[in-house]
């Protein structure tokens, strides 16, 4: 009898070893499947254009209704930064704006 319960046991153990790396191997394609999914969306944003940076930023400030006075800052930052540096991005006068107006 003592044979037997070890036998079970042993089965048993082995089952959920068996489920146990079925789960780990699982998660770990899983985590691997979203660190990819980051790094894509971390590459979008780099492969976004000027446009489409100052639109999300917009998009943003819409969310706290201060769209149409971030593109205001914005083009008023722009025209004067521009004027000093020559070498002033649209995206920098917009997140300068953004950043002004939410603090």
């Amino acid at each position: 009898m003592k044979m037997e319960e070890k036998k079970e046991q042993l089965r048993l153990t082995k089952s959920r070893w068996k489920l146990l790396k079925e789960r780990i191997g699982k998660n770990i394609i899983n985590t691997f499947q979203k660190i990819n999914l980051r790094n894509e969306a971390v590459e979008r944003k780099y492969n976004m254009s000027e446009e489409e940076q100052i639109e999300e930023i917009l998009e943003e400030a819409n969310a706290y209704n201060l769209r149409p006075e971030v593109e205001a800052e914005a083009e008023k930052i722009y025209s004067e930064k521009n004027k000093q540096f020559h070498v002033f991005s649209r995206i920098d006068a917009y997140l300068m704006a953004y950043q002004e107006l939410i603090e």
